[in-house]
């Protein structure tokens, strides 16, 4: 019937697959779920919050075309009503950014002292400068999950096509899929983008890497991230970025990037445009992006983050 019930049957699931274990403790990752509320009752729990999914919600309502995309979206996430209620009785919850805790906070009711920020880790190691690969003069990639309203490629696309016309040899590698005939490779048609736009998908994160390399400028376009992957990836290749200042990218980027407003393709275009007159500058930029990258989220600090909140959360359970 268009609903999203796994969410639900998840947490119901594991409660009776847990009624009858001894685990030390328990990490459930956003099923936010019924289920939760009694696991927590017999075990230490952690739920991890990437942020709330009300903000998807928000996005896909707004960019609907027509009421039967509307209540399509609307019985898609009849979920929400569960999280919400379920959210606010988790004792301990761990999010990736200050500015999921806040959302989380506001949208879920969930008490700021019950809520635990630690970021996600880079594997830097992997997602690093190729210094034998050249990039594309003009090249310009993005990561994106094409026809999702919240990752904004629309306004990327456009961005791309005003560009068009002053560097006649631009492209614009997408990491994702778009939906067959889609609203994305609609508007590709419409921009004449058919030779200038590319999608790449089920690629390895050395794969990935070697995309970052072969293209001087990497842009996040999106609306909303409770922690942009995306950023953090491009900047531990040293690869000039363009993102949004929204959310948690802030959090993420500092000052190595070139942070713009959402919804704006002027701004992607301005921003594109500022690196392919001025590499050298930005290129020094993202070489510091990734010693920013490496100091701030690596995954050895973050594991010791989540080994302290495992012994805490167990003790403070026995207590």
């Amino acid at each position: 019937m268009g609903g999203f019930p796994e969410l639900q049957t998840f947490g119901n699931r594991a409660k009776i697959f847990l009624s009858d274990k001894n685990y030390d403790a328990v990490i459930d990752n956003q099923s936010i779920s019924f289920g939760m509320i009694d696991i927590q009752k017999s075990k230490p729990l952690i739920e991890i919050m990437h942020h709330p999914i009300s903000k998807d919600y928000f996005y896909d309502l707004k960019f609907a075309r027509g009421l039967v995309q509307r209540l399509s979206k609307m019985r898609w996430f009849s979920f929400l009503k569960m999280q919400k209620k379920v959210a606010k009785q988790i004792k301990v919850v761990v999010t990736p950014s200050l500015n999921s805790k806040q959302d989380i906070h506001h949208d879920f009711k969930v008490p700021m002292q019950n809520i635990q920020v630690i970021p996600n880790g880079i594997d830097f190691n992997i997602f690093c400068p190729l210094p034998n690969i050249v990039p594309r003069a003009n090249g310009v990639i993005t990561t994106a999950s094409a026809d999702v309203p919240l990752k904004g490629l629309d306004f990327s696309l456009h961005a791309i096509a005003r560009l068009k016309s002053e560097y006649p040899d631009i492209n614009l590698t997408v990491i994702g899929s778009p939906r067959a005939e889609g609203h994305t490779e609609r508007l590709i048609k419409k921009l004449k983008l058919e030779e200038q736009v590319s999608f790449k998908t089920n690629l390895t994160k050395e794969e990935i890497t070697h995309e970052y390399a072969n293209s001087s400028v990497a842009v996040v376009s999106s609306l909303y991230e409770g922690f942009g992957f995306p950023v953090g990836e491009a900047m531990a290749c040293a690869t000039p970025l363009v993102a949004t200042n929204v959310a948690s990218i802030p959090e993420i980027t500092g000052s190595f990037a070139q942070l713009i407003p959402a919804e704006d393709a002027e701004a992607i275009y301005l921003g594109i445009k500022n690196i392919f007159q001025s590499p050298q500058k930005y290129k020094i930029q993202a070489e510091l992006g990734r010693e920013h990258i490496i100091e701030n989220f690596n995954w050895t600090k973050i594991g010791h983050a989540y080994e302290e909140l495992l012994y805490k959360t167990i003790n403070d359970f026995k207590c």
